[in-house]
């Protein structure tokens, strides 16, 4: 099945609704927050939608069945042209004595005899070499800055902080009388696709998505994402590789020389939900060839050593063909960490699920939840 990459352009700000309730009340002021980026399974829904628009033949249960079975990856961040990947948890930015940026790579150690932590059995803390307050504003990291980071290489990232917010403020109203409501103020954080607040530094952004679209599928060029309906253009980009970013040929040649005992890392380019909360369930079953694993995981048997896991994150919605809210699941952050040691097998297996997703359940993996980044260390 050819695959193909999706261009989103907002054409306006958008708004990605968090989990927190958002509710009028009397007298209150009320907020409805935006994430940074959209979730991947509400992009997977919306790009499903475009292209049952396009296919024309309504909403019956089989063409909904065939659009809920197309693998959707993503979404990613790019600006202009160039792919931008949510920053590692494995790195602490820091500004040394002179006030320069420095980065401080965290990485799992033996801690020595009579100290202990609570971590789950078998598993490594992360050693901090110095006592620093970690910078904000780098949310995002240039890919060639995280080819890099992967490598093992030493490097000070670019700041990016990110998409920004615009905040507006609302009166409800009265349908009745036609009249503001007294009191009833709300306010709405939506997200312009764009980066840098002046001129000089001002760079559309866009959401990129890579997809199964089987011969004879399009994709409706215009359509709504998100909450309040906001519009968006969608571009099929017919340079899959120049509109995405394929596993490094340094990367690749760096595993083709690793064979098993190698220390491998995975860093999550999009939230993922697994089995066991934090933990991949796939760990104790990678390598033994069982199906429906994700790609390469079959073939390569890893022991997991540490980790690097950002708090977690509700995913929630609703859910159109049983008309009731969906049950709420926790997702680990994107920008996780999963420290590996390669226990049998061949690591280059590992680069089939570059970018790739590789949450527990299959499902979850055709709305691109885990798209993983290998590395090493």
């Amino acid at each position: 099945m050819p695959e193909r990459v999706l261009e989103i352009h907002a054409l306006s700000p958008l708004l990605f609704r968090d989990g927190r309730p958002f509710s009028a009340a009397d007298g209150t002021e009320t907020a409805a927050r935006s994430l940074p980026l959209p979730l991947p399974g509400t992009v997977a829904g919306f790009v499903r939608t475009q292209i049952g628009k396009a296919l024309g033949r309504g909403w019956g249960q089989e063409v909904l069945q065939d659009l809920h079975a197309l693998q959707v990856s993503g979404p990613l961040l790019a600006r202009d042209q160039e792919i931008l990947l949510p920053a590692p948890r494995d790195a602490v930015i820091y500004k040394d004595g002179n006030g320069d940026p420095r980065v401080m790579r965290l990485s799992p150690f033996t801690p020595p005899e009579g100290a202990g932590c609570d971590l789950p059995e078998g598993m490594l803390p992360l050693r901090v070499t110095q006592d620093v307050k970690p910078e904000t504003g780098y949310l995002f990291w240039r890919a060639q800055d995280m080819e890099r980071w992967l490598l093992g290489e030493d490097l000070v990232p670019e700041k990016i902080p990110g998409l920004p917010t615009e905040t507006r403020v609302h009166v409800a109203m009265d349908p009745v009388r036609g009249k503001a409501r007294e009191g009833q103020l709300y306010s709405v954080a939506y997200r312009p696709l764009e980066m840098g607040k002046d001129p000089e530094t001002y760079r559309p952004a866009t959401l990129r998505v890579r997809l199964s679209l089987p011969e004879g599928m399009g994709v409706a060029p215009m359509g709504h994402l998100g909450g309040e309906r906001r519009p968006v253009a969608v571009r099929v980009r017919e340079d899959l590789s120049g509109a995405w970013w394929d596993c490094p040929k340094r990367i690749q040649e760096r595993f083709r020389g690793l064979g098993p005992g190698a220390r491998v890392r995975l860093i999550l380019a999009t939230p993922a939900l697994f089995e066991g909360g934090w933990r991949p369930g796939w760990i104790e079953r990678s390598g033994s060839g069982a199906l429906h694993l994700p790609r390469g995981l079959s073939k390569v048997k890893l022991r997991l050593v540490a980790a690097a896991v950002g708090r977690r994150e509700a995913v929630s919605g609703w859910n159109l063909r049983q008309n009731r809210p969906k049950a709420v699941r926790w997702m680990v952050p994107a920008g996780s960490v999963y420290f590996f040691e390669v226990e049998e097998g061949n690591p280059a297996d590992l680069l089939e699920s570059w970018l790739r997703p590789v949450s527990d359940q299959e499902q979850d993996r055709k709305d691109g939840f885990g798209l993983a980044m290998w590395g090493v260390w």
